[in-house]
């Protein structure tokens, strides 16, 4: 049996261990398979889904007895106004943003008015000048 000489200096050995090293991981690395990261905004969006909105099937009784609870969403730092439309047989919630939309949405829902007695609106803010 044959033997090799030793190597002839430190750097070489190191050099040699550091990209036998590095092999190995790349090796390993790609062989892990990593999932797609979630993109906030390419998520589908429940809130202004035609469904959920108002379509007029509510007499104005029932719908006066509504706004007095979903007066609440006044509170909202981010919600505009909200009214009663006798004509369309809803009720118009206004807001500036869509997570102003949702957290009225999540209010009104609290304190038991029908999401499909209210057409929530999303009213982009004007520019001024």
């Amino acid at each position: 049996m044959r033997r090799l000489p030793p190597p002839r200096s430190l750097p070489a050995v190191l050099s040699l261990a550091l990209v036998l090293s590095s092999f190995g991981a790349s090796a390993v690395a790609q062989s892990v398979e990593v999932p797609p990261p979630r993109i906030v905004g390419q998520w589908k969006e429940d809130t202004f889904l035609p469904e959920r909105q108002c379509h007029g099937n509510y007499v104005a009784a029932d719908l006066q007895q509504y706004l007095t609870r979903a007066r609440v969403a006044m509170w909202l730092p981010d919600t505009r106004s909200v009214s009663l439309d006798s004509s369309a047989g809803c009720i118009i919630v206004r807001v500036p943003s869509l997570g102003a939309a949702r957290l009225a949405e999540l209010v009104l829902r609290g304190v038991a008015v029908p999401r499909q007695t209210v057409l929530l609106i999303w009213e982009m803010p004007q520019r001024k000048g």
